[in-house]
């Protein structure tokens, strides 16, 4: 078993060309005025990546090639899949087995996560980890994969509170890697609220007071055994619910101004296990990654599941330190620095 820390060496997003608004979304649900106000001018949503002619292989293998096109892909032994919604594919397709013909791994032992939801990608970091760690090769990567395609209504649109929109996101684990080292990760998951979607109205109203009362548990446990304080977490990088959910526990739990990231919700919208690392790589991209201070990823899935890690940026050079972000016309952006 290898001793050290687990690192995030690299992550690469895709983002669908083709934008929409929450007002084109709503009229092709059928939604009222009323509920296109919610979305708009209460919870923050704006635009967001809906394309319905791109493949879910379209949408998430960009990504993971960027990342492989600079590594031995023979490295790769271990391939994630989160997925929050609970079919990624048809029943007599395993998508993740497919997508490691696609990109050459398939030496690669690969399976999808579930049932954490939009949770899942920082277990799936977590999963991969503990994996490379008892593998013992210290040369050894893992490839984490998120992004899905929603072919239901009830998924596309959730509650009064997520319009789903569409990106990807790939990212390489290593063993005491280059990249940014691991702290902590601790997870939260309330078994009586695993109806999600279909829990009665009393259930959500209880799941939603005690929040806060979790969330500040949640990141209390990652920062301890980080060995930080709260204090010393630069920004807090958060999936994308909506302005109102967020709002409401940085309030309960008197979070300081600017501590938390929500800048690309409006942008996006909630584009379920992807939107951890498009928010990490807007974040890189406009030199907000600082190396040596502290970051904490949060997540939260519907039927309360909840999910956080601190993690501490890395200095990068060029070359095997650049960043490319992939997007879809062919256009390639490098930055220097992660």
């Amino acid at each position: 078993m290898l001793s050290g820390t687990l690192t995030l060496d690299a992550v690469e997003i895709f983002l669908p060309e083709r934008e929409t608004t929450v007002e084109e979304r709503a009229e092709a649900f059928g939604l009222n005025a009323a509920q296109t106000h919610l979305f708009r001018s209460i919870h923050g949503l704006d635009t967001l990546r809906y394309d319905p002619d791109l493949s879910l292989y379209d949408l998430v293998l960009p990504p993971a090639r960027k990342i492989l096109a600079d590594i031995d892909p023979g490295t790769v032994k271990y391939v994630v899949y989160p997925h929050a919604v609970p079919h990624a594919g048809p029943s007599t397709v395993d998508p993740v087995q497919e997508m490691l013909g696609m990109l050459g791994l398939e030496h690669a032992t690969a399976f999808a996560l579930t049932q954490q939801n939009c949770a899942g990608t920082v277990s799936a970091v977590d999963v991969a980890g503990r994996l490379l760690q008892a593998d013992g090769d210290p040369d050894a990567r893992a490839l984490i994969l998120t992004g899905e395609k929603i072919f239901t209504r009830d998924l596309q649109i959730i509650f009064n509170s997520c319009v789903i929109g569409e990106a990807a996101g790939a990212c390489l684990l290593s063993w005491n890697g280059p990249g940014d080292p691991v702290r902590s990760f601790a997870v939260r998951t309330f078994g009586e609220y695993a109806a999600g979607v279909q829990m009665t109205g009393e259930q959500h109203r209880v799941a939603g007071a005690d929040r806060p009362r979790v969330m500040g548990e949640l990141i209390e446990e990652a920062v301890r055994e980080a060995g930080i304080t709260f204090d010393d977490v630069d920004v807090i990088i958060p999936t994308h619910p909506n302005r109102t959910f967020w709002g409401q526990i940085a309030e309960d739990l008197k979070w300081p101004s600017g501590k938390l990231f929500l800048d690309n919700l409006p942008r996006y919208s909630h584009c379920l296990t992807a939107d951890l690392m498009v928010n990490y790589v807007t974040l890189r991209e406009e030199g907000r990654l600082v190396p040596g201070r502290h970051y904490l990823f949060l997540a939260t899935g519907i039927g309360s599941t909840f999910t956080a890690m601190v993690f501490t940026a890395a200095a990068r050079d060029g070359g095997a330190g650049r960043s490319r972000t992939a997007v879809p016309a062919g256009t390639t952006t490098e930055t220097e620095g992660r």
